[in-house]
């Protein structure tokens, strides 16, 4: 079975765990997971004592699967994390093409609309506000108004090419700036799935190495196998 396969078959109990009862890894997911492989063989060869000493022996059998399931969320997230720092480092190359464009159309309009009360009014509304949303908003508010406003432009010899410009920087801009915003570690399912399944895991580890330490209070070489 693929890990893929072991995510579906684990989605639905992943998804049931609550935010409270999610534990954080503290250690990498490529240590827990194989950690957890080589728990499930060893647990295996005990299993008829383990059971004996109260344990689901479910959760032997289980190991793998969930194992494999955590790799599944692990490499989701790490493709989304990915994503989101090649998208903050595009926002960190464009943005500053993408306000002086900004700037650049407020000037022209500025001149171009200032003998007329209806528009300048219009460009001085575009102005007010700041911040990344706002350049965005600005840029398509001031390409529609120019694109629907031509003559005053024309009359300054304005190059029609900055508006094409601005709409496709809009709308660019926007998709990396809901990217980089968008798969925060505080608010990403992606993450919080990973999460969940690696609690679920730990969980499961936790519960086996407890009663084997138990079982095997007087072997040393077996108990050793169930110390974190």
């Amino acid at each position: 079975m693929d890990f893929k396969s072991n995510f579906e078959s684990w989605k639905e109990s992943i998804e049931r765990l609550s935010k409270p009862e999610i534990k954080l890894p503290h250690q990498s997911i490529d240590e827990c997971t194989a950690n957890a492989e080589t728990l499930a063989r060893e647990a295996a060869k005990d299993k008829e004592l383990l059971g004996q000493a109260g344990l689901d022996t479910r959760l032997i059998n289980q190991l793998s699967s969930l194992s494999g399931a955590l790799r599944y969320c692990q490499a989701q997230w790490m493709s989304e994390y990915k994503e989101q720092k090649d998208a903050q480092l595009k926002w960190l190359e464009k943005s500053p093409l993408a306000y002086d464009l900004r700037n650049e159309l407020l000037h022209h309009l500025t001149y171009a609309y200032r003998n007329n009360d209806n528009l300048s009014k219009k460009v001085k509304r575009i102005r007010e506000g700041n911040g990344h949303k706002d350049m965005i908003q600005d840029l398509i508010d001031l390409a529609i108004l120019g694109e629907n406003n031509p003559e005053p432009l024309n009359a300054i010899n304005f190059n029609p090419e900055i508006i094409t410009t601005a709409k496709a920087s809009s709308g660019e801009m926007s998709v990396l700036l809901a990217m980089v915003n968008g798969s925060k570690d505080d608010n990403s399912e992606t993450k919080q799935l990973r999460d969940k399944a690696y609690t679920l895991l730990i969980n499961s580890m936790s519960a086996i190495r407890e009663c084997g330490r138990y079982v095997f209070w007087h072997n040393e070489d077996r108990r050793e196998k169930y110390l974190n």
